[in-house]
This record gives C-alpha cells, structure tokens and sequence, in this order.
C-alpha cells in the first residue's frame, strides 16, 4: 500500500511517502528530510500512540481540578476507555507535579500523572 504520512517530529512537518505492508512492514519511504521520520512514520502505521491531557476533581484542594496527562503516551484506539476511566476517578490533595494518580491505566503500561500542584484548602 502507499500512504502519504506529515512527520510531525521536527517543525519541518515533511509530508513521507510510505510504502508498506501488513506483512512486511514499511518497505519504502522518501521526502523526508530526517531520519527521525522512519521510526515515525513506522509506529504511527503500525502502533500509534497520543498523549491524552484532561483534568481530573480534586477533593480537599485549593483547585477543584488537576491537570493530567498520560505518560508514556497510550495507544491511539483506547484513549476513550482511558477517558472513561480517568472521568471515575477523584483525587485528593495534595499533589504534586509528577504524581502519578493513576498507574498502569487499563493495563496500558502508562500511568495517569498530575501536571499541576494542588494544595490542601
């Protein structure tokens, strides 16, 4: 098969021509400016993964809600089983930027971590 993919790992934004297959794999790539483009363009195919940011209510804090994200990223076809997931979940203070809130989210191997300092009211 032939894709065309935009790298988004550097501001070059190269719009890669892939060739490819289920089978094989990425067999073909060019237009790419970077050689960061071929892992790119390759998880994106085969396992893409997004960064989920949303926040979360906080009991007993001087903000009502954390900000969170996943890290590492999860996988792109589940980031509405995480939202539902994160959505159950009240948190209480304090916190800290880089707590984890949620570990192993869904058995994602990623963990849900505070972005945000939330102290006790």
């Amino acid at each position: 098969m032939n894709s065309t993919i935009v790298c988004i790992v550097c501001p070059v934004s190269c719009p890669v021509d892939v060739e490819w297959t289920k089978e094989d794999g990425v067999t073909g790539i060019k237009n790419h400016l970077c050689k960061l483009a071929n892992d790119y363009v390759a998880s994106e195919l085969f396992d893409p993964r997004r960064t989920v940011t949303t926040s979360m209510p906080v009991n007993g804090g001087d903000w009502p809600l954390v900000s969170v994200r996943t890290n590492p990223p999860i996988p792109k076809a589940q980031i509405l089983e995480v939202m539902d997931e994160i959505i159950g979940v009240r948190v209480q203070a304090p916190i800290k930027v880089g707590d984890v809130l949620i570990s192993d989210v869904l058995g994602t191997g990623c963990d849900v971590v505070a972005t945000r300092n939330v102290k006790s009211a």
